[in-house]
């Protein structure tokens, strides 16, 4: 039902007959909040402003405060008293209130399904994406616009994490690519032990990263979430992290943490931190996001820059998922597909609401995707096998888009654009290119075999006692049993009759509720 259902969104994108109006209209114009930098509006010097102006008769005024970069308490405080701009980006699932607060108390506006109708791309991504929908059955309407990652949801159906890895170091050890927990632990033993760079000096060590927080999103190893509710197979619900089968995980950690092969620091490790510490050359192994981006920025930005000379692809690969023991299947949790929103202040007025719906249909098509790489024949080519080329000047360099469009910004708002960095007819890296992609590619077809179901509707149960939860450190309390010395199995059945105290066994019988109400 999944691929057919990806297949048929991808269709529409295809088939669609792409927008083309020069639009004679009154140029109506909206203050907008971008989630990427502020951006500045001047079509008489950014040809994308003018571009947008003249085929859309839409221009965009920078909101006074960039809200999104702010703290929720102040774009909280903006929706109650009504000053939100008319568009302004929403980190739905982060600040759950922009949805369990601002609908119900009609803070921002309903998008009205008579318009939808004249924009069948974003009638489809809404009608197929997992939140919008949760969303809408709770509420009764389409209230925001999704902003995956991707406007392409076949790239990502997992969660785009990895554990990157020094393949010249597996080579040297005769060693395998890690692809179970038990593996990873016999890869980082032989990293700290067996003398890696072959230096004769005991200075090298296994993992290291960004803490548990991005570290648990690997103990879906077990089938099952560990940072989100689960469904269990009676109806009940409970909380990943509380999951028996999470031993067998901590396990594997105790036994890294008792012999030296984790970053003894490792849970009060930043990411930034981490990948100083791996791009060193002092470990083996570092956990961040691992999409296409980010294997750029950390192979260019991390590790080349600390290496200058060296190819990074040269010595980098990429563990995308892990099973248990050896010869488990690799799992990942499943992609949230909207963690962040484009939303509509209670202010808009339908006209303009239209008008900007007819930009983001724009922005989905495959020519409306291809704005955020600048203009056509300008800043890139289109080959005449549908490859992308970009344009470089003398030295070999490709335009900097964000000083030649300053408005650049307003063509983010369907997706963070991972689909371009992603798609291997795009050149889309100044550096590296085919190598970035060929090792996104790889791990996206690992990943994407068999994603862990994740269910998004308990993240917006608005309970007192659902809430409250959320304070409960899970990471602290996972570190805890990792470096401590009683049996695992016991520390974690202690831990989890803590966690029941501290209200996860009433929040349970809550979701249990919402559930069966929904249908989740």
């Amino acid at each position: 039902m999944k691929k057919f259902v990806l297949l048929a969104l991808s269709l529409v994108m295809l088939l669609t007959p792409v927008l083309s109006l020069a639009y004679d209209g009154e140029l109506l114009t909206l203050t907008a909040d971008s989630d990427n930098d502020p951006f500045t509006w001047d079509p008489s010097k950014d040809k994308i402003a003018a571009f947008i102006e003249d085929q859309f008769g839409l221009a965009f005024q920078q909101s006074e405060t960039n809200y999104y970069n702010n703290d929720f308490t102040v774009t909280q405080l903006a929706a109650t008293d009504g000053n939100l701009p008319e568009v302004f980006a929403a980190d739905i699932l982060y600040y759950t209130q922009e949805i369990t607060q601002f609908i119900p108390e009609e803070l921002v506006a309903e998008i009205p399904e008579s318009l939808l109708e004249k924009y069948p791309r974003t009638k489809a991504l809404l009608e197929n994406d997992d939140v919008s929908q949760i969303v809408h059955n709770m509420y009764d309407g389409y209230y925001f616009l999704p902003k995956p990652d991707s406007a392409d949801p076949s790239i990502y159906l997992a969660e785009r994490k990895g554990l990157f890895i020094r393949k010249d170091w597996l080579e040297k050890l005769g060693l395998e690519m890690p692809q179970s927990w038990e593996e990873l632990y016999n890869v980082c033993h032989a990293f700290t032990y067996d003398d890696p760079d072959g230096n004769g000096v005991n200075d090298t060590f296994g993992l290291t990263g960004d803490g548990m927080g991005t570290l648990r999103y690997f103990f879906s190893a077990t089938g099952v979430s560990n940072i989100k509710w689960n469904k269990n197979e009676d109806g009940t619900w409970t909380f990943g992290a509380m999951d028996p089968r999470a031993v067998e995980v901590l396990k594997w950690m105790r036994k890294m943490y008792e012999d030296g092969s984790i970053d003894p620091d490792f849970a009060a490790t930043t990411y930034k931190q981490g990948l100083q510490k791996f791009s060193s050359n002092q470990f083996g192994v570092c956990v961040r996001n691992a999409d296409a981006d980010w294997i750029k920025n950390v192979a260019l930005e991390y590790y080349g820059a600390a290496n200058p000379g060296v190819n990074p692809f040269d010595r980098l690969d990429l563990v995308p998922a892990l099973g248990i023991n050896k010869g488990d299947p690799v799992r990942m949790e499943q992609y949230t597909s909207c963690m962040v929103a484009t939303m509509f202040s209670a202010k808009i007025t339908e006209e303009k609401m239209d008008r900007f719906l007819a930009y983001y249909e724009y922005l989905l098509s495959p020519e409306g995707q291809l704005l955020r790489m600048g203009l056509k024949d300008v800043d890139y080519t289109q080959e005449a096998d549908g490859s992308i080329k970009l344009i470089r000047d003398e030295q070999g360099k490709a335009t900097s888009l964000g000083q030649e469009y300053p408005c650049l910004t307003t063509t983010h708002w369907p997706s963070w654009g991972f689909e371009l960095a992603a798609y291997p007819h795009v050149e889309f890296y100044d550096e590296y290119n085919d190598e970035i992609k060929a090792l996104n590619a790889k791990a996206c077809a690992i990943r994407n075999q068999n994603p862990v179901k994740v269910y998004v509707g308990p993240m917006l149960i608005d309970e007192t006692t659902v809430k409250d939860c959320a304070a409960f450190s899970w990471a602290s309390e996972y570190w805890a049993i990792i470096t401590g010395t009683e049996p695992v199995e016991d520390m974690f059945a202690a831990l989890v009759d803590r966690a029941n105290a501290a209200g996860f066994e009433e929040a349970s019988k809550v979701v249990q509720e919402y559930a069966e109400k929904y249908g989740w």
